[in-house]
């Protein structure tokens, strides 16, 4: 019965709309001119309020990628806070015309340049970044060349390497029909790979068929495939850990704001997660990992991505009267940390496991974040990032 129930809620789950028309679920359309062609941004919510700024993978846009799961009862209670844009790549949105033929698609870094334009035209100060697989490259990108604009970053399948030998061999055929106007087999393929992760796509396959569905009949081929080779064209992100030699580097060598990392366990980029996150500041970022999760987070584990950013947002100063609920994946681990604390003080030191996610630890600063009362939660939490090291806890 739970797997007829599981089923039934992913199916379709690209192509559905919420039952309930909020002020989240009416999205505005808001065409932005930047210096590299026209963009489309949708907002979710009144502008008023803590700006959230998403920017989506290949293949999608803001309306597939994000709007189904912040109108999630999960996220509901914590989007209510926030003004939401979801930035759209040039041709990317839903049944998007054909771009020109002569057009020339831009870099990532170009990309990267088209967010600043939309934050100078709303007059956006500064957000919290949320990007997924492409879009967390470019926001990435666009953190690191405007600190001040960017103090929280949420990445979901972040690859900041450029494109390896083995990503190269696996493109040789995709590549060879990507001048063309429609979908292959071979191009489609790549992206439900690219996606999904071959683990995935044997469990769910209710999720490829959703995907392959959105793929032809909501989005352009010839766009998405121009999006695709600049991403397949992509520098590396020249970043790393902040130190001396690199404090002031021009352009800035590493990120400022608070980062945190999410893929599954069966991702095809959890390697690249792992490599990013490794090349930030230890001090300000998280790396989580879902266990049973493939490429495709937002759509395999919703309500554990909308706690970690629930508890990442808290960290922010944001939504700080929200308490935890009951049987949440943060009480279990106060539960568990108490109980190693209990075992350790009668000479039976133990690791703290956790059964979904790999992350730093949530606790208090400049404290022991191993002894935290489970009402302190409920009062303020902070989100603290101890990534790879001895006290990384399995969630």
């Amino acid at each position: 019965m739970t797997e007829d129930i599981t089923t039934i809620e992913m199916q379709d789950r690209l192509l559905e709309r919420p039952l309930i028309e909020t002020t989240y679920a009416t999205a505005k359309t808001i065409p932005v001119s930047t210096r590299y062609g026209y963009v489309l941004v949708t907002q979710q919510g009144p502008p008023d309020r803590t700006v959230i700024v998403t920017y989506h993978d290949v293949g999608y846009n803001g309306a597939t990628q994000f709007h189904h799961f912040f109108t999630s009862s999960e996220m509901a209670a914590i989007t209510e806070h926030f003004t939401i844009y979801h930035i759209n790549a040039p041709g990317q949105e839903d049944r998007a015309n054909p771009l020109p033929a002569t057009s020339v698609y831009p870099s990532m870094e170009e990309l990267a340049e088209t967010v600043n334009d939309v934050f100078n035209h709303l007059g956006i100060s500064s957000a919290i970044g949320f990007g997924v697989g492409v879009g967390a490259n470019i926001l990435t990108r666009f953190a690191l060349k405007y600190s001040s604009k960017i103090y929280g970053l949420i990445l979901i399948n972040c690859v900041s390497r450029g494109i390896g030998w083995f990503e190269g061999f696996t493109l040789k055929w995709p590549t060879k029909d990507m001048p063309q106007q429609t979908w292959t087999d071979a191009v489609l393929t790549y992206l439900i790979w690219y996606h999904l992760g071959f683990e995935t796509q044997t469990a769910h396959p209710d999720l490829v068929q959703a995907l392959r569905r959105h793929l032809e009949e909501n989005v352009n081929a010839k766009n998405v495939i121009k999006l695709l080779n600049s991403f397949l064209k992509r520098t590396p992100i020249e970043m790393e850990r902040p130190n001396e030699s690199n404090k002031n580097a021009d352009p800035p060598k590493f990120l400022k704001c608070t980062v945190l990392n999410i893929t599954g366990f069966s991702s095809p980029h959890k390697d690249d997660v792992v490599d990013t996150n490794d090349r930030c500041d230890p001090t300000k970022s998280s790396y989580v990992e879902f266990a049973d999760c493939g490429g495709a987070v937002l759509e395999e584990q919703p309500a554990k991505t909308a706690e970690a950013v629930r508890l990442f947002l808290q960290g922010l100063g944001h939504i700080s009267h929200m308490s935890i609920p009951k049987f949440s994946v943060a009480n279990r681990l106060t539960e568990q940390v108490l109980e190693s604390k209990r075992r350790s003080s009668i000479g039976r030191r133990e690791s703290v496991p956790f059964d979904s996610v790999d992350s730093g630890i949530y606790g208090r600063e400049g404290g022991d974040d191993r002894n935290v009362p489970n009402d302190y939660y409920d009062s303020e939490l902070q989100l603290r990032v101890d990534s790879f090291d001895d006290r990384n806890v399995k969630l």
